[in-house]
């Protein structure tokens, strides 16, 4: 615990004295990220373009997101819009795919891909620079096999995992400085821990942005300052303790940065409404399961 807390300090005097430095932008990737192994990650997803973008590595990535049933997806409302144009506008569903079951873009058996059959934005989406309620379900034309991926438990409404709780990240986007424009082939993950949040709230509300800290997001950072977001990991998911916790809306241009990034949390009730997901997993029972477990292995040993 003193450790923890000489921690906080620490991260509270980098971050407040750099105060006003960051910048919210929507290109986001695992920099230095670790090569995920087959079946670690069974409910990632990669968004992708189809056409021409499909003909390199990299499949046409565009975003990353979960799986909370075999045929619906969470991810960030930001991927499901085109930022090519003057005004961002809604995508073309039949100009992208969702692939799944496999950490390697160039896996091109059938059953790792499936079209879109539709999509539903949060109805108080707020889009940059605000990134309010930056959340979006996809549903698939046809279920994945259960053979190849498992969904991600969706949060209880009263899930909060507490400051320091370690979660991974994980996603396609670019992991090179070199080649910043250049989605990752391979799945690679991260591991962050959950930011105190009323210090979140004071480093971002404090600085000149119209990017304000709320109930509705959740701040994460890295320990080791190794890893960072940026292009093609919008929609990566924080999952902490098993359970889908966010999904990334803000990262850090690229750049290593002591300042949390910034992740939407799930509304649950929400999503369950369109996609049916009744399975949630609840902190009291980790909790739960976690001290039943260590009595176990004390009387045992």
């Amino acid at each position: 615990m003193a450790k923890q807390i000489i921690l906080y300090f620490l991260l509270a005097g980098l971050s407040l004295s750099r105060a006003g430095t960051v910048q919210a932008d929507r290109s986001n990737r695992i920099l230095e990220g670790d090569i995920a192994y087959e079946g670690q990650f069974p409910y990632a997803v990669s968004i992708q373009m189809l056409g021409p973008p499909q003909t390199t590595n990299t499949r046409g990535h565009k975003c990353s997101g979960a799986l909370i049933t075999l045929k619906d997806v969470v991810t960030s409302a930001v991927c499901l819009y085109d930022f090519t144009q003057t005004v961002p506008v809604p995508i073309n569903l039949t100009q992208y795919r969702v692939f799944a079951g496999a950490i390697l873009l160039t896996n091109d058996t059938p059953d790792r891909t499936r079209t879109i059959s539709d999509y539903v934005i949060h109805p108080q989406y707020t889009g940059p620079p605000a990134y309010v309620n930056n959340i979006a379900v996809i549903i698939l034309t046809m279920p994945f096999s259960s053979a190849i991926v498992k969904p991600i438990a969706l949060p209880a409404t009263n899930f909060a995992p507490a400051d320091f709780t370690l979660c991974n990240v994980v996603g396609w986007g670019a992991y090179n400085r070199s080649t910043a424009y250049l989605a990752s082939t391979q799945l690679r993950y991260s591991t962050k821990y959950v930011y105190n949040q009323d210090l979140c709230t004071r480093i971002f509300n404090s600085i000149d942005t119209s990017l304000n800290i709320l109930p509705s997001m959740i701040c994460a950072a890295s320990y080791d300052l190794r890893t960072s977001n940026c292009f093609g990991d919008d929609g990566n998911t924080l999952v902490c303790n098993g359970v889908l916790t966010g999904v990334l809306s803000v990262g850090h241009n690229c750049e290593l940065s002591n300042y949390p990034e910034i992740y939407t949390t799930l509304s649950t009730k929400w999503i369950q409404t369109i996609s049916g997901a009744g399975q949630t997993f609840s902190h009291s029972i980790f909790t739960m399961i976690t001290m039943f477990s260590l009595v176990q292995i004390y009387l045992s040993s």
